[in-house]
């Protein structure tokens, strides 16, 4: 019966090409608009304005309140109209957009500003090269769209997979792609125009003054409302998607250390039980490696490709059900999705395409915790922490508990100049490597396993946690991420207070306990 299922769903992304493949003709006239691939799948679910009075929650359903007005503005003077309003009804502010965060920044009792609507994005050539400006609200698919048809053709360095989060959130939360030499997403961006406490509109950049920017770069929203983001951009390139699945128990130090010295970005994978023994257990590793060969795919082809990925995500998130209904079916589950899964690949792509190379994750709400380490030059320690969680889920599932069912996912970056993120470092060389377990919504034990990770990596490494991942049910995090910080809080406040003097933005519990230790 597996082998039936396995030979079924393995094969049904093609089976979704070869049927969209008739209807060729019919897709093209629709597509010769030049949209975007993504645009034309529209994966958007919360693009829709918010009613005043309507309950606000985000997309994994763990987060949900009624704020006492919801505003959906369509310019920069709403914006600026908001804040002072705010400043006369002694209100205060929190924004949100697509709402793909988990933890509770957005959050707040009074006024709640919907970015969506600011979406306007366009291109500027300077003497260093080109730049993209988006407004906060714009998905990261209209700004793929509008660089791909630029002249000449452009693409963002690096981003997330989604590509259906917007750019303010991204930046404000410092959101991570996989790109070594790139760092985070934030130190792509050359510009940010933030409305203040004041509700006048104010300009940050390293030219201007690199500690505010620096700041800024990952404000929490704390310093005001985010209008613009600016982001450097480069000419079009193709990547290179190599997928190999090598065993668990070769993967070494050295290893890593070559791929990641002869790759342009790395991702590496662990999918629970995808073996019939631990001993035979495999990782999947991801890289990209820049290319100067033909796509593989046509553009057409690529359409076709994501339209199938988000169907079988869709057809997936009804099979993991059967998780919660039996979590002792779990390794069976996870087993016979990694056979559909993990197919090896050497593929070229278009940047974008190869950047976001998964559709439809969304359609899978999960529960998600992670945390950036900083690396060991040998990279010793992140083999460590790939082999601790390994064994973890292994002797959680000796007693019969399964909390881990997705995927355990690392990334590895140079370290960060903003002040608040989690890969920051006064050494521009140093390394991070961004660890995460993901598992789907509902699965018990989740935060129980996660907690044992997290106090681990905290107590071994001094490490923190991704702002908009889950955190805050971690025992005395925000003491923790306090104390941690540091002199960088005062820095920070420092840039604060000067443009939100009478904290019209700071409205976030567990934000209030992480700048001023009270518990």
């Amino acid at each position: 019966m597996d082998k039936i299922a396995v030979h079924g769903l393995k094969s049904f992304e093609l089976a979704v090409i070869e049927s969209l493949k008739k209807n060729e003709s019919s897709i093209l006239k629709r597509a010769q608009n030049q949209e975007s691939q993504r645009s034309i799948i529209g994966t958007s679910a919360s693009a829709r304005d918010f009613g005043e009075n309507d309950v606000w929650h985000n997309w994994a359903g763990n987060i949900s309140f009624k704020p006492a007005k919801i505003f959906n503005p369509k310019s920069v003077q709403d914006l600026k109209d908001y804040v002072k309003a705010a400043q006369k009804d002694g209100k205060k502010i929190r924004c949100a957009a697509e709402g793909h965060t988990w933890s509770s920044l957005s959050m707040t009792n009074d006024y709640l500003v919907i970015l969506n609507n600011l979406d306007k994005v366009t291109v500027e050539k300077r003497n260093d090269g080109y730049v993209v400006h988006a407004e906060a609200g714009a998905e990261i698919s209209q700004i793929d769209e509008v660089l791909e048809n630029h002249d000449p053709p452009l693409t963002i360095t690096s981003m997330t997979v989604l590509d259906n989060v917007r750019i303010g959130g991204v930046v404000a939360t410092g959101c991570h792609g996989a790109r070594t030499e790139s760092r985070t997403i934030v130190d792509q961006v050359v510009g940010l125009q933030i409305v203040t406490g004041d509700g006048e509109l104010h300009e940050f950049s390293d030219e201007i003054n690199r500690d505010e920017m620096n700041a800024a770069r990952v404000s929490l929203g704390l310093l005001g409302i985010i209008y613009r983001v600016s982001l450097r951009v480069e000419p079009m390139y193709d990547l290179r998607m190599i997928d190999t699945y090598p065993l668990k128990s070769n993967f070494n130090a050295a290893t890593l250390k070559n791929l990641i010295e002869n790759s342009d970005g790395l991702e590496i994978f662990y999918w629970p039980f995808n073996s019939s023994s631990k001993e035979t257990e495999k990782l999947w590793i991801k890289r990209w490696i820049k290319s100067i060969e033909p796509a593989t795919l046509s553009d057409l082809q690529q359409v076709f490709l994501r339209v199938a990925q988000s169907a079988s995500t869709k057809i997936a998130h009804d099979f993991y059900q059967l998780i919660l209904e039996s979590p002792e079916k779990t390794p069976s589950i996870t087993n016979l999705a990694g056979k559909v899964k993990l197919i090896e690949r050497d593929e070229v792509w278009k940047a974008p395409n190869a950047i976001h190379y998964q559709a439809g994750i969304d359609n899978i709400p999960c529960y998600d915790l992670e945390f950036a380490i900083k690396a060991d030059k040998d990279f010793e320690n992140v083999v460590t922490e790939i082999d601790y969680v390994f064994n973890k889920i292994y002797d959680y599932a000796k007693e019969g508990k399964y909390p881990i069912n997705l995927v355990v996912e690392m990334r590895i970056l140079k370290s960060s100049s903003a002040i608040l993120s989690n890969g920051y470092d006064e050494d521009p060389d140093a390394i991070y490597f961004f660890l995460e377990v993901l598992s789907i919504t509902g699965t018990p034990l989740f935060n129980e396993f996660t907690t044992e990770l997290a106090q681990r990596w905290m107590q071994k490494y001094n490490a923190l946690p991704h702002w908009a991942k889950s955190w805050e049910y971690l025992p005395n995090i925000t003491e923790y991420i306090h104390d941690k910080l540091g002199e960088r809080i005062n820095k920070f406040e420092a840039v604060r207070v000067k443009y939100d003097p009478n904290n019209m933005f700071f409205d976030n519990e567990s934000l209030k306990r992480v700048f001023y230790g009270t518990k």
